[in-house]
């Protein structure tokens, strides 16, 4: 046991699965264990026993990281430990770096959090796994993950999710069940339990050889079995002594502290004066940190080792520590306030000195602000903590940082106050926490206009930029607030005000207060010319185009955000425009650009390496197989981009791929599992395009009750929606639902509305919904506007084969057949039958099954034949397509290995199911029908 030099009791069971796991990793099959229990059961003990012995059976380094309890440590601690180590030990790959979120040239400003902690991440495990590769039997171990921060947490789920074929075993030790980790895949859970009595009477016997047989039962009930509690009980010389006679009467100290103050009792009182000092430093004790404090102290660090209240870590010599967290704790609950204070003062002195990291030192003095003086330096160190935090993206440490300089900040200091508030908004906002971000705005706002600051007040307004919400209404009061004091300037900031509070009434559907204030934003940021006000302006603008009326322009917005980009300091800039132009050439239907769009979208997601910019490019790529018929590769790109926009906590990404998936089931009837609607629908019903897409899912896989609740949600919108890059979709998709609900006057002004841009697509990355034409002539149909209906599903044809886009030609196809038969002029029925026949083979192409089961009805119907595909067996379709193909019964019967006769018989049945006179008939209809097979030979 760490300190006694005794071996680990009680464990057998738990080492043997370790090294089984360690065996299997180091043949390619990696894994992950995770070690639980309270304090002081030995789970550490555990880990690095087991760790040691698997570097000595693979001759692999053990790397190691260790959460602490230290609100000085900086993300991702234990993991930038772990990683110094492999530095350390020679590990081709690994070094601290990694993870320095402020590498990589972007802007901090443009860089979400969550995206860099992502990329960083994604940048760690690669780097893990390719060293694990290099070097089997590799050992990770990371203590005290209760302790970690939660991007540490996540990029350790990142890691186990790739250990299916990395040789590397992971040990985790945490006092936590960590249920999430223990459910992933290559997860193993080891609950570390305290000792049995056989245990506790094995180590009593190696401390104590001449132990009493009685003392076994009583130190268990005494210490529960708990191996820090038992070795502390050991630890008391006394105790020793009397371990010869029989227990007896014994009555251990209630708490490990009494138990600890005892053994600090024996210590001398230099040396037990040090271990304050040592408590103040932290569970990780620096030893040239403590020499600068303190003064030479090699013999009062060598007499607390001996006693182990410290420990000694050779791979780390220049680091003790103590010999648990616990000990730590009553050490440093002992030290009165004076000495306190003064530890920390001095430790923040010698750390200002060695120029330490922001967070340590900021940590120290804010143990030391006991007056005045030690607020205000406090108070500065913190917010350099939090400035450091934010520049390296770690923007929670940023805001917990800023919020104790702004406890420390006197309430008379308004100005520094107003920017501390503004800068903890910033962090809140980069790390998706809106609500609090406004708040501060609010708060900063207040001050801003006390100090009559317009700079202030423009800071304040344009924190949570470029996102509406719930918080629209309090964002809008800012902007207005902020514009009451920039008056009538003239300026870049004022510009940023106006789109800012242009693109809020936007998203809020007030276009006809929108569209003046985003040309005013317009005006002046040209006047200007300053790039991010642009930038503004034009993001503002976007979002009062009309997308069909005005593609033109958006064409010409999404190229000038591209080309400014760079000049703006917003690398996302060109990421809009490339999305914008994705949306224009769909719209278009303009495929050629569309793949030209998402070429140069790869580039730049290489580029950037944002999650954000993956997720637009797989969304990007999903639709473009949605187009070309391949639904399987589409929903698989889909997920990636779903799963991607969840580990990088993009908040829209779950919805957007609803969107997408219910665009698919138009062709496939395919929902996502049981539950999914349901749970979802109440808030779909309350915005129009969720409403939109909700009830044509519905259309899609037979729920007739959930469209017409969708019907109702639309029908009072027709006509009041906003003319953005919503109404197009949204109108279209109601008319569709109004037919299928019986209403035609609500079908007829959905018509009248689209109409006149039936030539357009209502197609975009979210979610491909074909040619307009097809729903307006469907639409016409039910009118009984039969003319109308064909001409427009003709054009809904051309339109779809034009494009490339299969898919929808059939749709457009089997819409186009049955306008024709409603229609019954001459001519039509035989028009109808090869419209239905063509869109039957491309639905079995594809493996539409909704639309091969309505063309394959409707063809049936046109052919006179009964019953039809549906009707056959698998042998009789394959019959029947070599028919088509001019075999012979005995050609037929060669190639499928059966005699003549069975294939007469088979014949036989075919006429008969389908009520043909002879063979020829049936292969007529078989090749039309699409059953064709291939050339079956002639004899």
């Amino acid at each position: 046991m760490p300190g006694m030099d005794v071996p680990l009791f009680g464990r057998d069971d738990e080492l043997a699965l370790l090294g089984r796991l360690h065996a299997a990793a180091a043949g390619g099959s990696g894994a992950l264990a995770v070690l639980t229990g309270e304090p002081g059961v030995g789970k550490s003990a555990l880990a690095e026993a087991a760790a040691a012995r698997a570097a000595a059976h693979a001759a692999a380094p053990v790397l190691t990281g260790r959460g602490v309890a230290d609100d000085g440590a900086p993300a991702f601690w234990p993991w930038l430990r772990l990683l110094a180590a492999g530095e350390r030990a020679g590990v081709a790959g690994l070094h601290p770096g990694l993870l320095d979120l402020g590498a990589g040239g972007a802007q901090p400003a443009a860089q979400p959090a969550a995206a860099a902690r992502f990329v960083a991440g994604q940048a760690t495990v690669d780097a893990l796994t390719a060293a694990a590769r290099r070097t089997p039997g590799l050992v990770l171990l990371l203590e005290d993950l209760h302790w970690a921060d939660a991007p540490s947490r996540s990029l350790l789920h990142a890691l186990a999710a790739e250990l299916a074929d990395v040789p590397l075993l992971v040990l985790v030790t945490s006092r936590d069940p960590e249920a999430e980790l223990a459910a992933l895949p290559r997860a193993h859970a080891v609950a570390v339990a305290p000792l049995g009595e056989a245990a506790v009477a094995a180590y009593l016997r190696a401390v104590a050889p001449a132990v009493h047989p009685s003392w076994a039962g009583a130190a268990h009930r005494l210490t529960g079995g708990n191996p820090l509690y038992l070795r502390e009980l050991a630890r008391l010389p006394a105790q020793r002594a009397a371990f010869a006679a029989p227990a007896g009467e014994v009555t251990a100290p209630a708490q490990l502290h009494r138990l600890v103050a005892q053994r600090s009792a024996a210590l001398g009182p230099g040396c037990a004066a040090l271990l304050g000092g040592c408590a103040a430093l932290g569970e990780e004790v620096h030893v040239p940190l403590l020499t600068a404090v303190a003064g030479e102290c090699g013999p009062l660090l060598a007499e607390a080792l001996a006693a182990g209240v410290l420990v000694d870590d050779p791979r780390a010599p220049a680091t003790l520590r103590f010999s648990h967290d616990l000990v730590r704790q009553a050490a440093y609950a002992g030290l009165d306030r004076a000495t306190r204070i003064d530890w920390h003062r001095r430790i923040a002195d010698a750390l200002d000195a060695a120029g330490a990291p922001p967070a340590e030192r900021a940590a120290h003095r804010l143990r030391a602000a006991a007056d005045e003086a030690g607020r205000r330096r406090a108070a500065e160190a913190c917010a350099r903590a939090a400035d450091a935090a934010a520049a390296a993206l770690d923007v929670a440490g940023a805001a917990r940082w800023y919020g104790e300089a702004l406890a420390l900040t006197a309430p008379a200091d308004r100005a520094r106050r107003a920017e501390l508030l503004v800068a903890r908004a910033e962090a809140a906002y980069r790390d998706g926490r809106l609500d609090d971000a406004v708040v501060d705005c609010a708060e900063a706002m207040d001050l801003a206009e006390a100090l009559e600051s317009p700079a202030l007040a423009t800071e304040a307004a344009l924190v949570v930029r470029g996102i509406g919400s719930t918080l629209t209404p309090h964002q809008a009061q800012l902007c207005a607030r902020a514009r009451a004091l920039l008056g009538g300037e003239d300026s870049p900031r004022h510009a940023r005000v106006l789109a800012q509070e242009a693109f809020l009434l936007a998203y809020r559907g007030d276009h006809a207060a929108a569209e003046p204030a985003g040309r005013r934003a317009m005006a002046m940021a040209e006047r200007s010319g300053d790039p991010a006000a642009l930038v503004a302006a034009w993001h503002a603008r976007h979002e009062v185009v009309d997308p069909v009326d005005g593609v033109a322009e958006v064409g010409d917005l999404a190229g000038r955000m591209c080309g400014l980009a760079a000049a703006s300091g917003r690398p996302d800039a060109e990421l809009w425009g490339r999305s914008w132009l994705l949306d224009a050439c769909l719209l278009t239907g303009d495929l050629p650009g569309y793949d030209t769009q998402t070429a140069a979208l790869a580039v730049l997601a290489g580029r950037l390496g944002w999650p954000v910019a993956r997720w637009h490019l797989l969304r990007a790529r999903a639709t473009r197989a949605a187009l070309a018929g391949g639904f399987a590769e589409a929903r698989q790109l889909a997920a990636e981009a779903r799963d991607l926009a969840e580990r990088a906590q993009i908040a829209s990404g779950r919805w957007l791929y609803l969107a997408f998936a219910g665009g698919l089931a138009l062709h496939t009837g395919e929902w996502e599992p049981p539950g999914t609607r349901a749970g979802l629908l109440p808030e779909a019903l309350r915005h129009p395009i969720a409403a939109a897409q909700w009830g044509l899912y519905a259309l899609h896989t037979g729920d007739a009750e959930t469209a017409a609740l969708a019907w109702q949600a639309l029908r009072p919108e027709v006509g009041r929606l906003p003319r953005n890059a919503r109404w197009w979709f949204t109108t279209i998709a109601a008319g569709e639902l109004a037919v299928a609900c019986g209403d035609l006057a609500g079908a007829a002004r959905c018509r009248d509305l689209a109409g006149p841009h039936r030539g357009y697509f209502v197609n975009s990355t979210t979610n491909c919904h074909g040619a307009a034409a097809r729903p307006l002539g469907a639409i016409a149909s039910a009118l009984g506007e039969h003319d109308r209906a064909v001409a427009e599903l003709t054009a809904a044809v051309e339109l779809e084969l034009g494009a490339g886009a299969p898919a929808f030609a059939a749709h457009a196809r089997l819409a186009l057949a049955s306008a024709l038969v409603a229609r019954g002029g001459g001519g039509d029925r035989e028009r109808a039958r090869g419209a239905a026949a063509e869109a039957l083979r491309t639905a079995r192409r594809l493996g539409m099954a909704p639309v091969e089961a309505a063309a394959g009805a409707l063809h049936d119907e046109l052919t006179g034949v009964r019953g039809g595909v549906a009707a056959l067996t698998a042998r009789e379709r394959e019959i029947a397509g070599l028919l088509a193909a001019g075999g012979t019964n005995r050609a037929i019967a060669e190639r499928l290995v059966l005699s003549e006769r069975t294939v007469e018989t088979h014949v036989r049945n075919l006429l008969a199911k389908l009520g043909l006179a002879n063979r020829t008939q049936v292969a007529a209809w078989a090749a039309e029908a699409g059953l064709r097979t291939g050339s079956a030979g002639r004899h």
